[in-house]
C-alpha cells in the first residue's frame, strides 16, 4: 500500500503530474512543510533530515548567489552523487501573488519551481530530479539530484579536443531539447548557456532553473523565438560557429514540424525557415543589452570560479580558506558583541585585514524592503556584494574574506564586513609627494581602473577614499567608495574621470 499522503490544497494539482506518490509532512508540524521523493525518503529519514529546517541548516559551499536567495552544492551520507541546495532567505508577498496569478497558488519560487520539475519529470523531459522541498516560517528551499556526468554548456564547447562530429550532435541534441520543450506546452524566460547542461559522453542535454518558467497549452511563435534568441545570445561568437547555431536551429524547426500535425505548418519551405531565424536574431540583439545575458559572456579578465560558505546562515559568510578556521560558534567577538564600531585594522588567520562592523537601525529601509518584497541589505552585506562583483569583473581591489549580517530587532541589525587590507599609499596623499612625471605615468592606469570599474556597471561614490597607489598600480581599496549601478551613463563616466584628474592635480 502506497503511503499516506497527507498535503495542502495547492498540493492537489502536484498529484496529477507525479507517477508515484510523495511523502509530505502537514505545514503545522514543528519545523515548518516538507515533500520529500519517495526515491529519497529513506535517506533523508536514515540521516535525520525529517523537517524542512534541518534542509535549511545544511551546511555547504555557495555555488551561485542573489541577494534573496542562493544556490549551495552539499552531499549527504549514503547518496550516490551530490545535491544542489536552493535556499531563499525570504519570501516575499510580491512573489507569492505572482505565482498566484501564473496559476501555482500562493507559493515560493522554490515550491513552483518544484512543482514544474514534477511536471517535466512526467513528460520525460530534459530537467533534473528534485529530492524535497519545503517552507520554514518565510524562508522556503528546494532541493535537486546532481546532473551525472554533466558539464555547462560553455565549458564543453570551449573544450579544443571536441570533434566536428560531436559538437554537431550536440548541436542537434540543443534544439531537439527546447522543441520537445515547448511542443509539451513550457515556457521559460530563463533559458541561456549557464543553465544547460551537456553529458560528457552522451552530449544530452538538461535545462536547469525553472523557478519562472510556466506551463500553456500552446507557446507562440513570438515566445519560441524569444526564448531561442535568449540562449543565442549568451553564447558567446567564439563558442559556436554559426554554421553550428544554425544546426541547431534547424533541428528545433525540425523536431517541431515533426510533433506538430502537417496542418500546423502549412509553409514548409525555405521562407518560414528564413522567417524563424530572422525572429531568433531580432530576440538575440535585444537580450543581448540585458547585463544578465552580458555576464555569461566570456570577461577578459575574469577571475577563478568564487566560492562561498554559509556558517550561520546569513550572519557569517566566508570564502572557503576562511570558514576552515573561522571560530566556532560562528557568531563570537570581534565580529558581533563586543568591539569597536567602525573601520579597524586586524588580523585574521594570518592576514592583514580591514574589519567594518556597525549596528544599523533602518524602519524606513526595512519597512521599503517589505514594501518591494525583497531582502533587506545592510551596510556590512553591501560591502561583501560590491568586493565579490568587482572580482568577478576583474577590477583590481582587495579580497573579500567574510561578511554576514544579523537581525537585533524589528528595525536593528548587527552586521560585519572582513576584506583584505591592501598595502600603499591613498591617491589623495600620494599626489602632494609625487613628481609631475610620476603623476602622468600613473594618470593611464588610474583611467583603465575606473573603466574597469564602469565596465562592471560601478560609479564612484567617494573618490578620494577609492583608490591606493602600490608600486605604481592603482587598486580599488574602500568598497565603500563604489557603488552599483542598473546602467552607467556617459554623464556618470565623464564625472568620474573629471574627479579623478582632480584628485591627480591634473584637470
Amino acid at each position: 500500500m502506497p503511503p499516506e499522503i497527507l498535503t495542502r490544497k495547492s498540493d492537489s494539482r502536484i498529484r496529477a503530474y507525479l507517477r508515484e506518490p510523495q511523502i509530505v509532512f502537514a505545514p503545522g508540524e514543528p519545523g515548518g512543510s516538507l515533500t520529500t521523493h519517495p526515491a529519497f525518503a529513506d535517506l533523508f529519514g536514515r540521516v535525520g533530515l525529517t523537517t524542512a529546517s534541518t534542509f535549511l541548516q545544511l551546511p555547504g559551499e555557495v555555488v551561485s548567489g542573489h541577494p534573496d536567495r542562493h544556490v549551495m552544492r552539499i552531499t549527504i551520507p549514503g547518496a550516490p552523487r551530490a545535491f544542489y541546495l536552493k535556499r531563499q532567505h525570504i519570501v516575499g508577498w510580491r512573489e507569492k501573488v505572482r505565482n498566484r496569478l501564473d496559476g501555482f497558488g500562493y507559493v515560493s519560487r522554490c515550491e513552483r519551481e518544484a512543482e514544474l520539475l514534477q511536471q517535466l519529470d512526467s513528460e520525460r523531459l530534459h530537467a533534473p530530479r528534485w529530492a524535497a522541498f519545503g517552507t520554514y516560517g518565510r524562508r522556503a528551499f528546494l532541493l535537486v539530484e546532481e546532473v551525472p556526468d554533466a558539464v555547462e554548456l560553455r565549458r564543453i564547447l570551449s573544450d579544443n579536443t571536441l570533434s566536428l562530429v560531436a559538437r554537431r550532435t550536440l548541436a542537434m541534441n540543443i534544439g531537439t531539447a527546447i522543441a520537445a520543450l515547448h511542443t509539451a506546452g513550457f515556457s521559460t524566460p530563463d533559458l541561456s548557456a549557464k543553465h544547460v547542461l551537456v553529458n560528457r559522453n552522451t552530449f544530452a542535454v538538461t535545462l536547469l532553473d525553472w523557478q519562472s518558467a510556466t506551463r500553456r497549452q500552446l507557446v507562440r511563435d513570438t515566445v519560441r523565438a524569444d526564448e531561442v534568441g535568449a540562449l543565442h545570445a549568451s553564447l558567446a561568437e567564439s563558442l559556436a560557429t554559426p554554421s553550428e547555431r544554425l544546426r541547431a536551429l534547424a533541428a528545433y524547426r525540425g523536431a517541431v514540424e515533426q510533433a506538430a500535425p502537417r496542418a500546423a505548418h502549412p509553409r514548409q519551405d525555405s521562407s518560414s525557415n528564413i522567417q524563424l531565424r530572422t525572429s531568433v536574431l531580432r530576440a538575440a540583439a535585444r537580450h543581448a543589452r540585458r547585463r544578465s545575458v552580458r555576464d555569461q559572456l566570456p570577461l577578459p579578465t575574469q577571475s577563478p570560479a568564487q566560492r562561498l560558505v554559509w556558517l550561520a546562515e546569513e550572519a557569517v559568510c566566508a570564502i572557503p580558506e576562511i570558514a576552515a578556521v573561522w571560530p566556532r560558534p560562528a557568531i563570537t567577538p570581534p565580529f558581533y558583541g563586543f568591539g569597536p564600531l567602525g573601520a579597524s585594522q586586524v588580523r585574521f588567520a594570518g592576514r592583514d585585514a580591514v574589519l567594518v562592523r556597525g549596528h544599523t537601525t533602518a524602519p524606513f529601509g526595512r519597512l521599503g524592503a517589505w514594501l518591494r518584497a525583497t531582502p533587506w541589505r545592510s551596510p556590512g552585506v553591501t560591502i561583501g556584494r560590491i568586493l565579490f562583483h568587482l572580482e568577478r569583473y576583474g577590477v583590481p581591489t582587495a579580497k573579500l574574506f567574510a561578511f554576514g549580517q544579523r537581525l537585533t530587532s524589528v528595525t536593528g541589525a548587527e552586521w560585519f564586513a572582513l576584506y583584505q587590507s591592501l598595502p600603499g599609499i591613498p591617491l589623495r596623499k600620494w599626489r602632494h609627494t609625487a613628481s609631475f612625471a610620476q603623476r602622468r605615468a600613473t594618470r593611464d592606469a588610474l583611467v583603465a581602473c575606473v573603466q574597469k570599474l564602469h565596465d562592471a556597471s560601478c560609479v564612484l561614490r567617494n573618490p578620494k577614499a577609492a583608490f591606493v597607489i602600490s608600486a605604481g598600480s592603482v587598486y580599488v581599496a574602500d568598497p565603500r567608495a563604489v557603488r552599483i549601478v542598473r546602467r552607467v551613463t556617459d554623464s556618470a563616466r565623464r564625472r568620474d574621470l573629471r574627479q579623478v584628474f582632480r584628485l591627480l592635480g591634473m584637470e
